[in-house]
């Protein structure tokens, strides 16, 4: 029991592993976002714009510094003579103040209003870090149109290597019965050689369009990360979304774009702005701010001093108009660029529902077509065989064949195509 259960589990992981895997558009798409080298920029967007705004947001503590300095100087204030002959009378002794001068101070500054600069700047880092992701979007955007072209070029070639296969088997055994006819004397050795030729050319087409596949096949490998193998391509289903409007990554773009310029509109009003801050300074060292006890003494004190301090670089406001003027120009350009993205991209959804109607036109008769080619080329085959015709005119009939089957396969596939590139376009 236990041999006959490992049997049976053996054949079906043979059967399992002999049959076909297929390789679907969406799993290619799913392969290439992940593969694309650029993915790896979210995440570092995210961290840059976290630890510039962390640092803009600092601005509100508390700045400091710590110094010590000492210096020579050539001169420093004195009494008058006069001043200091009475003072010496009287036993005060003013020697003076030394010429040098030494201290260690403390400086803490406190911003308390700093007129709407750090709220800009964090503006300005937010709408940079969507400038940047939106323009990442639409890479991948363009990577994604770039899988599913290169996905529906590899299944008509893999449908005409399917087409071709079939057609050398039907010459193939045109050629066998043509050389039985040939060995009972009701046909020609030209026959044969005809039918033989045919079949050598079908076969360098194959070996022409199986070399495509695989070079097409490299391309898409490199994109996707991974090794087509032996793996067939699934011709996908497709319906078309009839909702109105479509919202490509570029339109993103475009009001990331705009976002950004109105976060610099308000960097460059606050630039103008006053600024109040609070401080506080002090040091120990000689002298201190009693110059004319310093003037007696010598020796070192703690001083210090706090307060208000309003601040007004009013430099700014020369080249305030003409940069407010020129980021309204830039929105300008940012509007003009995006009407012409959407005139661009109605012109396009509108000849591509032309294409899907006109495909859809055309294959009402494919089919009806390829059935009475078959038709006409067996009744060819029973002609040849019964002397009525050669093997020339047999081939024709069977190239008629291929060319109907063809096209059948070859609308299908573009059919599916151009829903699918609708569909892109239209971002849904």
């Amino acid at each position: 029991m236990k041999k006959c259960f490992l049997a049976c589990a053996c054949a079906l992981l043979s059967a399992f592993a002999a049959f076909p895997q297929v390789l679907t558009i969406g799993e290619c798409v799913s392969l290439a976002r992940e593969h694309y080298p650029s993915v790896a920029q979210y995440g570092i967007l995210e961290k840059v714009a976290d630890l510039n705004l962390q640092n803009i947001s600092r601005g509100w503590l508390p700045q400091g510094s710590v110094g010590a300095q000492i210096t020579w100087q050539n001169d420093v204030a004195v009494l008058p003579d006069v001043l200091t002959g009475i003072l010496a009378q009287n036993g005060v002794d003013y020697p003076g103040m030394q010429k040098t001068q030494y201290r260690l101070g403390v400086d803490i500054s406190q911003q308390i209003w700093d007129g709407g600069r750090i709220s800009a700047g964090k503006k300005s880092i937010e709408a940079s870090r969507s400038v940047e992701k939106a323009s990442l979007d639409v890479q991948l955007y363009d990577v994604e149109g770039r899988v599913e072209e290169i996905y529906f070029s590899l299944l008509l070639i893999q449908e005409r290597i399917r087409r071709t296969d079939k057609t050398i088997e039907m010459v193939d055994s045109t050629l066998r019965q043509v050389k039985a006819m040939l060995a009972n004397g009701v046909a020609m050795q030209s026959d044969c050689d005809q039918i033989e030729a045919k079949l050598l050319t079908i076969e360098q087409q194959k070996s022409r369009l199986t070399a495509t596949y695989a070079s097409v096949g490299k391309v898409l490998e490199i994109l996707i990360g991974e090794s087509i193998g032996e793996r067939t391509l699934q011709l996908p289903p497709a319906d078309i979304d009839t909702a109105s409007g479509y919202y490509s990554p570029r339109m993103n773009l475009f009001d990331s774009r705009l976002a950004n310029l109105s976060a610099a509109e308000s960097g460059v009003r606050s630039s103008v702005m006053p600024t109040i801050g609070a401080f506080i300074s002090g040091y120990y060292g000689y002298p201190g701010y009693n110059m004319f006890k310093n003037m007696q003494s010598h020796d070192m004190s703690f001083n210090f001093m706090a307060g208000l301090k309003v601040a007004w670089n009013f430099g700014s406001l020369y080249t305030r108009k003409n940069t407010l003027d020129c980021l309204e120009l830039q929105r300008n350009q940012i509007e003009t660029e995006r009407a012409t993205f959407n005139f661009n991209n109605d012109m396009a959804i509108s000849e591509g529902m032309g294409q899907i109607t006109a495909l859809r036109d055309v294959m009402r008769n494919d089919g009806k077509i390829v059935e009475l080619r078959r038709s006409v080329m067996k009744a060819a085959g029973s002609q040849l065989r019964n002397g009525i015709i050669d093997a020339t005119a047999l081939l024709t009939k069977i190239t008629d064949v291929e060319l109907a089957e063809n096209d059948l396969a070859q609308h299908r596939i573009e059919l599916v195509k151009a829903i699918y590139n609708l569909n892109h376009i239209k971002n849904k």
